[in-house]
């Protein structure tokens, strides 16, 4: 409810670029607000996908771009597809069969858990295998993680997830079988130990007195991003098609959507190495 008068009394109308808020609801309203001046709204945190204002960039990528960004992947790889959900998944599986028509599902027993034999069955010898599990159940990810250990004498084989699973991080899930399997995900972020990342995370601390959360990271980098595009003596619109950066950690990707507005494309693929460090696949 204070969006106009926020607006109004900062004068926003006369700037260059905003950044915020942070709800999504509130996003569109200041876009609409601004929409007659040409000011550049970014939204910096919300996954949500508002009213497309042609000046509307969504710096978060959504939930199903990121997925696409890894089937995408694999289909780059020209890996053999094959998924293990739960069918308390109900709307992972529909995703699937909906955008991912090339993908095969491996047949659950009567008790709804993994078919070791089915499973082995779809993989094939002259592919990498990617098994796209998508489970909460740890009996469900011991058993398609073993089916997939022993397979591997056999067959090219990695074990692939579409969104952040918490029973992996358990001590029942072992994690050098994920790293043996190079357990491999899509992200908006990455981890990185760069000389620069790690200059940042010093100056944050010296200047915070504390370590920068991913969200002080992403506050950073979306502020960066936005100083450089502004730097090039051009309005921001101008240079959001046509440039591509990389901050600390995360990427910026935007192209114009066709109902208006803009979304970011920047997902990275990573993966668990074998000495358990977490990689940028290639």
């Amino acid at each position: 409810s204070a969006v106009a008068s926020i607006i109004r009394d900062n004068k926003l109308q006369d700037s260059d670029v905003v950044i915020g808020p942070f709800y999504q609801s509130n996003v569109d309203k200041t876009a609409e607000l601004l929409l007659p001046n040409q000011v550049a709204v970014i939204s910096p945190l919300s996954k949500d996908q508002g009213v497309s204002y042609d000046n509307i960039f969504q710096s978060i990528p959504s939930p199903d771009a990121v997925k696409n960004a890894m089937f995408d992947y694999m289909r780059s790889k020209g890996g053999n597809m094959i998924a293990v959900v739960d069918k308390k998944k109900g709307s992972i599986i529909q995703y699937i069969k909906e955008n991912h028509k090339d993908v095969k599902f491996s047949a659950l027993n009567a008790n709804g858990g993994v078919s070791a034999e089915n499973l082995k069955s779809l993989f094939v010898g002259d592919k990498i295998n990617y098994v796209v599990m998508e489970t909460a159940n740890t009996g469900m990810i011991k058993a398609t993680i073993a089916t997939m250990l022993s397979a591997m004498s056999t067959y090219r084989v990695q074990l692939v997830v579409l969104e952040t699973n918490e029973t992996l991080n358990t001590d029942e899930v072992s994690i050098t079988n994920l790293a043996k399997l190079k357990l491999i995900y899509p992200s908006v972020n990455r981890e990185n130990q760069s000389p620069e990342a790690l200059i940042f995370e010093k100056e944050f601390k010296k200047k915070n007195k504390i370590e920068p959360s991913v969200f002080a990271t992403r506050g950073f980098d979306v502020t960066f991003d936005t100083m450089l595009r502004l730097s090039q003596d051009k309005k921001y619109q101008d240079t959001a098609e046509n440039t591509a950066t990389q901050q600390v950690d995360n990427k910026f990707e935007f192209y114009k959507k066709e109902g208006g507005g803009y979304a970011n494309k920047g997902i990275y693929i990573l993966y668990y190495d074998t000495d358990l460090t977490i990689k940028e696949a290639n």
